[in-house]
């Protein structure tokens, strides 16, 4: 059923081949780019209007909001980081497994974005905070700090690192089949030590892979400072 629906929804092909024609690659990227830039921003809109409705709720409403929301997003980073990511890379053939995550990853990253929006947005209001206080209270306290940095990271990652990360990495599937290289699973890019490949080619791998490494290192931070934030709500918690 699973791979029905992935056949239905994404065009795979038998045996894992390619989600995409070759010629559709530089399209997909640039609607990647674009889904993903602006589902984040109509999330982050989406969530700054919480505090406005905020009042008509109860506080008990806000707490749910405000735990569910960083463990929704706490839990899907584990997951997608932990099971699902390693379970694909070592099934599916490499550019598949990209061309894969570049749909997936649009919606990974505007749902963390938001549900940092909307844990930020609680916890101001269950302060009691107003806007200028509230830029006082976050550097002093460690929840605060914790939800700045998962806010942060996951803005960052949604607005550039992935986006760029996604771009670069179909441009090095667009040279991998015009120099005829094999799409194997799991590995990495054999770009590096291909002796038809340019210096532009290298230089894109290269961009490539520190784009790819900041990406990661954002979707670290998230996940830490997500983990440190349920934790001092837990240690407050009696059952």
């Amino acid at each position: 059923a699973l791979a029905t629906f992935l056949h239905q929804s994404s065009g795979i092909n038998a045996e894992y081949g390619e989600i995409c024609q070759p010629s559709q690659k530089t399209t997909e990227s640039q609607k990647t780019f674009k889904m993903e830039a602006g589902s984040t921003i109509v999330a982050c809109v989406g969530a700054g209007i919480l505090p406005t409705i905020l009042p008509y709720f109860s506080d008990d409403v806000a707490k749910f909001l405000n735990v569910g929301s960083m463990s929704l997003s706490f839990g899907t980073q584990i997951w997608v980081g932990s099971v699902a990511g390693l379970t694909m890379f070592r099934t599916l053939k490499r550019r598949t497994f990209g061309t894969l995550q570049s749909k997936l990853f649009p919606k990974y990253a505007t749902l963390n974005t938001a549900c940092s929006f909307i844990a930020l947005a609680t916890f101001l209001h269950l302060r009691k905070l107003g806007p200028t206080e509230s830029f006082s209270l976050l550097g002093k306290t460690m929840e605060g700090s914790a939800l700045v940095s998962c806010l942060f990271s996951n803005v960052l990652n949604s607005l550039y690192f992935i986006p760029a990360t996604t771009k670069l990495m179909f441009t090095l599937h667009k040279r991998e089949r015009e120099l005829g290289l094999e799409d194997q699973i799991g590995g990495v890019s054999p770009m590096k030590t291909e002796p038809n490949a340019t210096e532009s080619d290298r230089k894109t791998l290269l961009k490539f892979n520190i784009h790819h490494g900041v990406s990661m290192l954002m979707s670290l931070v998230s996940v830490g400072a997500g983990a440190a934030y349920l934790y001092f709500i837990a240690k407050n918690t009696k059952i």
